[in-house]
């Protein structure tokens, strides 16, 4: 591993931040004046240059805000600190250092740290119910939000000119599974912006649109109280959504939703606001973790087991001091924690005592849809336009940056005299299989580099070669119809040879992931390569052509 920062020995304590979340961006905030001063050393890691604002996410969704508005470049956000784009490996507790790779690196480096705050948040696991990994939209990132509304539009381009009836019906209902507070969000977006959207086609009414959710608790929203809940379940029913308790989806495919009482619900969208998963790095790290993963803190944030680590957001179980239980993993207790976080890290590199994380909710509000809401605001419930307003009012208060809160502010008030746009924007991702084009003497991938995918020549020659006690030594030369790449991905992870054109040369080239399915799901493409693996090794240099 390259060490970017040799270990915290300067006078200033060097404090690192994983995560580019609420936890970590606002603990960074509340941090940069100390930074700013050279009180302390303060890094932030993060794999997206972007900290998005999770709560304005849905609204991404409809079309109510455009997407740059909801997201702020880090660098620009926080700029009295050092900023890594990078995944994050792991974390060396004894040694007090944090290994990273940057995007196009093959190699590691590590980064020192002082005072360690975990905010890395939760991740998404579809896997564990057939067929929703491949059929059904996550909901956590812009990128998600995006795809899915391009989907929705595409959705009823297609009911447009469907003339099968329960085809038709099909296309129409859309299945949100979670009844959480994303899933709530999700599915009164989706309600209202179909709706909407419909009256601007002759063939599809706003009757047509049926928004199903699928909850598999005997309430809505846990992470709000009772009363508050049951008053959102019954404005969302009022407004046309179906809502169904103790349900369970068992499975999907790309037609339907099967539930756990072997009946399904034929749909072409299925949204996830399920499958909440435990960060790799968390799970790595030797601390007290509860049932779910998450690390377990002290009322300091402190993580208990671990010294001078902290853990803020998602990632941690944190003792709620005025309920009992933990902390709900909410936005406005994610922001309160970051901030609290930061003056306690602050208090113990200036030798004074942290002091208890202590935080009394004083208003829940929940978006139901376009100029509806429901909130509670100290005893008093609120519903409809005014509660859509303040749900607006606090969140827009609460996003960081001027300018964003200004475009933000303009997309409400466009919205407010004219439709939202119903414009289908094509966003390719690169595809698994894909094609190569190489000129001669130009390098498809070099010893040493990660491997990530697998290649087929269509035309020309490549030549493989490893460095052996410093002189390179020429292995095979391979033309079309034959692959390689294949040993890396199996039995390693880092590639073993240098690869380069030795004419100019097509390739069919395959995601890493993707062949690594096939090739542990049929046995016969498994066999084939292990043959000519084997084949491979008993030739002498130069003879595989």
């Amino acid at each position: 591993m390259n060490p970017l920062h040799s270990p915290a020995t300067s006078q200033a304590p060097r404090v690192v931040i994983l995560g580019g979340g609420y936890g970590g961006i606002y603990a960074a905030l509340g941090l940069q004046k100390q930074a700013k001063r050279g009180h302390i050393a303060l890094s932030l890691i993060s794999r997206d240059n972007y900290f998005q604002f999770q709560p304005m996410l849905a609204e991404v969704l409809s079309g109510s805000i455009e997407p740059p508005h909801v997201v702020n470049p880090i660098r620009r956000l926080c700029k009295h600190l050092d900023f890594h784009q990078a995944e994050i490996i792991g974390v060396d507790t004894k040694n007090r250092c944090v290994s990273v790779r940057y995007p196009g690196q093959t190699s590691d480096h590590t980064i020192s740290y002082d005072h360690l705050l975990v905010a890395v948040g939760s991740g998404s696991d579809l896997t564990m119910l057939p067929g929703m990994s491949e059929h059904a939209f996550a909901f956590r990132s812009i990128g998600d939000a995006f795809r899915l509304r391009n989907h929705i539009i595409g959705i009823l381009e297609e009911a447009e000119v469907e003339e099968n009836p329960l085809r038709k019906q099909a296309l129409m209902t859309f299945v949100i599974a979670g009844g959480g507070y994303t899933g709530i969000e999700v599915a009164a977006e989706i309600n209202s912006f179909v709706k909407e959207a419909a009256k601007s086609y002759r063939k599809v009414r706003p009757s047509d649109v049926k928004v199903i959710v699928l909850q598999a608790m005997d309430r809505i929203l846990p992470e709000l109280t009772p009363d508050l809940a049951a008053f959102s379940h019954r404005i969302l029913e009022h407004r046309g959504i179906d809502i169904r308790l103790k349900t369970l989806l068992k499975g999907a495919t790309a037609e339907r939703a099967i539930l756990a009482d072997g009946t399904a619900i034929l749909t072409r969208t299925l949204v996830a606001a399920i499958g909440s998963s435990t960060n790799p790095v968390v799970r790595t790290l030797s601390g007290e973790h509860d049932k779910k993963g998450r690390l377990v803190t002290d009322e300091l944030l402190r993580v208990r087991g671990l010294e001078n680590v902290w853990a803020v957001g998602d990632c941690a179980s944190i003792p709620d001091l005025v309920t009992g239980g933990a902390c709900p993993p909410t936005a406005q207790y994610a922001l309160r924690e970051s901030r609290h976080v930061a003056k306690n890290i602050k208090a113990v590199v200036s030798g004074r005592q942290p002091k208890p994380f202590r935080f009394k909710i004083l208003g829940v509000f929940v978006p139901l849809g376009r100029f509806t809401g429901a909130a509670q605001v100290f005893n008093l419930r609120l519903s409809g336009f005014v509660a859509w307003f303040l749900y607006r009012t606090y969140y827009l208060y609460q996003l960081p940056r001027v300018e964003r809160k200004l475009r933000v502010l303009i997309d409400w008030n466009l919205e407010l005299f004219f439709r939202r746009d119903i414009v289908k924007q094509e966003v390719h991702a690169s595809d698994a299989v894909a094609r190569a084009h190489y000129e001669e003497g130009e390098t498809i991938f070099s010893e040493g580099e990660i491997a990530n995918r697998f290649y087929i020549i269509l035309k020309g020659k490549i030549q493989i070669s490893r460095l052996r006690n410093s002189h390179r030594e020429e292995i095979a030369t391979l033309g079309p119809g034959e692959f390689f790449g294949e040993v890396s991905l199996l039995r390693g992870g880092m590639r073993t040879a240098t690869v380069r054109a030795v004419t100019p040369v097509d390739l069919l080239t395959m995601d890493g992931t993707d062949f690594r399915a096939i090739a542990s799901t049929s046995k016969q493409f498994n066999e084939m390569i292990e043959e000519t693996i084997r084949r491979r090794a008993q030739m002498p240099p130069q003879q595989h052509r």
